[in-house]
């Protein structure tokens, strides 16, 4: 016997059209399937990780190397504050105050002040003439040292110098090379008697071995990182403290880390230096320590750009690794997956091509659980088919009867429009009057229309219908419109002639009443009892009321169609204050709490 080939082949008998034919293609299909599938979102989420963690790990880099720079210039600041101070404290002694006071004993004050600080290499006292008076070694005493700058500027204020070769310290220093001279940093203080009258300038001579030391501390402080070299700049750029290839020598201003320094920035940058290597620097500019200004020096961390990111590029290695391990897995377990399903799919086949044909279906046993549940789902859509069946049928009739009601509901519409056109030109003083007003409650039906439809007339809000129709007249503000009470469902019946209702009381207070006064209020109340609603409309801020001479269209509309229509009951209260309204509509038996 030969059966229909469901997927539109040749009809072969069943044992051997499913195997041969469907078998290896499927198998082969899923697990291409299934292991492209896995590693491409293997590969694809190793990536994303491997960048995601990358970036943060080249941000932590970054980080500690900006951090870095940022504590050897802060070291500099404050080192250079201390020394500072200690001028200032010296320039406060009273024996070097003392100008009766013998050498030796300003001496010993000078000595106890290097030893305290041993970075000092000399520290001497200079006379008001500029003659240095007593040092703390005893030597260069009565030299003339008026025209230094260290004396000049310090006699003014306390004084910082910037570095420099010492010349004169190089002669006291025996064995010495001439061609590399020690270098020093000049701290100086003014040193005033009791009376404010100068008496002359304490001076210190900083080593500028100082620096290095800290440099040294900065190494010890960045040990797990390989390579990491600090440099400092000077005001026009020159090396003060770096590699022996660089010092005494100005780097390019157009460097970008010393030019964002120089700008008063701080941060971390890839960037190639002269030697053409790439490095990551860390740069800050020196700003100096609370009295202390600072000297307008740069500092510079870098490391070599591969060297600072070899951690990325390990950790970008690993991921991609693992990833195609874990994607090579994903592969072979795809394999087998497919094994698995497509054995229960092959089943599944047959029963649906009994299901096409409108027979019995039989329900293959399974271990996987989603072929069983396919396999049920076939059984279900079996009677599936019988229900769509007669809900066509019951769909035909609601369509009819749905035709029916739209038919009376148009009819009802075409009337109340009729009715109120007749009545609108009845009261329109002119076609321009008669335009507006007619459009307006156009608008007011066709807003409760939108309300009824968003609900498909089977009912709407009251609130909604409320919204609706008073909210164009709030003005944007919050307090101009009070709604208070219980959720209503209305309607259709109900829903439109209120609607009506309300669209005239608005227009009516916009026109005449609270709406339109700047300050005035309309405040509408409802609760349900007894299967009937009771609202009530008042206004406040407005114009003092008073009864109509006449009747106008709007009252007859909203008691025609509230009074007539609902059988319901209308009280208008024309009181100084402002309109009241009292409205009570039964509700219709589909009204409902929403």
């Amino acid at each position: 016997m030969r059966l229909p080939d469901p997927l539109g082949q040749t009809a072969l008998p069943a044992q051997d059209r499913i195997a041969p034919v469907l078998k290896p293609p499927l198998r082969v299909f899923l697990a291409l399937g299934f292991g492209a599938a896995g590693l491409v979102a293997t590969l694809v989420l190793a990536l994303v990780a491997s960048r995601v963690a990358s970036q943060r790990l080249e941000a932590r880099i970054e980080a500690e190397l900006g951090d870095l720079a940022d504590h050897m210039a802060g070291r500099l600041d404050r080192g250079l504050f201390e020394r500072w101070r200690d001028m200032v404290i010296l320039a406060e002694n009273d024996t070097l105050r003392d100008p009766a006071a013998p050498v030796e004993r300003k001496r010993r004050v000078m000595r106890r002040a290097q030893e305290t600080y041993p970075d000092y290499a000399i520290i001497g006292l200079i006379d008001a003439d500029g003659r240095v008076a007593a040092t703390s070694t005893g030597v260069l005493e009565g030299l003339n040292v008026s025209h230094r700058e260290y004396f000049t500027q310090g006699r003014e204020g306390p004084f910082v110098g910037d570095v420099h070769d010492a010349l004169l310290l190089a002669t006291l220093q025996p064995g010495h090379d001439p061609a590399d001279p020690p270098r020093v940093l000049d701290v100086a203080a003014p040193v005033k008697a009791d009376d404010g009258r100068f008496i002359g300038v304490i001076s210190g001579h900083l080593d500028w071995g100082w620096a290095r030391r800290v440099e040294a501390s900065l190494r010890e402080t960045s040990a797990g990182q390989r390579d990491v070299t600090a440099l400092v700049l000077a005001r026009d750029g020159t090396v003060l403290l770096g590699p022996d290839a660089l010092r005494r020598k100005a780097l390019p201003a157009d460097l970008p880390s010393v030019a964002a320094a120089r700008a008063g920035k701080s941060g971390t940058v890839t960037e190639l230096w002269p030697d053409g290597r790439h490095y990551l620097t860390g740069y800050r500019p020196a700003r100096g320590y609370r009295d202390y200004p600072g000297l307008g020096w740069t500092v510079l961390v870098r490391q070599d750009a591969g060297t600072a990111f070899a951690s990325v590029a390990d950790l970008r290695r690993q991921i991609l690794l693992w990833g195609l391990v874990v994607a090579t897995v994903a592969a072979g377990i795809g394999w087998f997956a497919a094994g698995l399903l497509a054995r229960p799919l092959r089943r599944l086949a047959v029963s649906a091509a009994s299901l096409g044909r409108g027979e019995p279906v039989e329900v293959p046993a399974s271990a996987v659980r989603e072929a069983q549940a396919i396999s049920h789902a076939l059984t279900a859509a079996a009677h599936a088919l019988q229900r769509q069946e007669e809900e066509r049928r019951a769909a035909d009739a609601r369509q009819d009867l749905l035709i029916h009601e739209l038919n009376h509901r148009v009819k009802n519409t075409l009337a109340t429009v009729q009715s109120m056109a007749r009545q609108t030109a009845r009261s329109a003083a002119s076609l321009e009057d008669f335009t507006g007003s007619f459009e307006a409650r156009l608008l007011a039906m066709s807003q409760t229309h939108n309300v009824l439809t968003a609900n498909h007339w089977e009912g709407a809000g009251l609130r909604g219908i409320l919204a609706a129709e008073l909210e164009p007249y709030a003005g944007g503000r919050a307090d101009r419109i009070s709604l208070d009470g219980p959720p209503v469902s209305l309607t259709p019946s109900v829903a439109l002639p209120l609607g009506m209702a309300i669209h005239e009381l608005a227009t009516n207070a916009a026109k005449y009443g609270a709406l339109s006064a700047a300050g005035g209020q309309v405040r509408v109340e409802w609760q349900v009892g007894a299967g009937t609603l009771r609202l009530r409309w008042r206004e406040s801020g407005g114009p003092a009321g008073a009864p109509p001479a006449r009747t106008g269209f709007g009252p007859r509309l909203i008691r025609a169609s509230l009074e007539r229509e609902l059988a319901g009951e209308v009280r208008l209260d024309f009181s100084a204050g402002g309109l009241a309204c009292l409205i009570a509509v039964p509700l219709a038996a589909r009204t409902e709490a929403a």
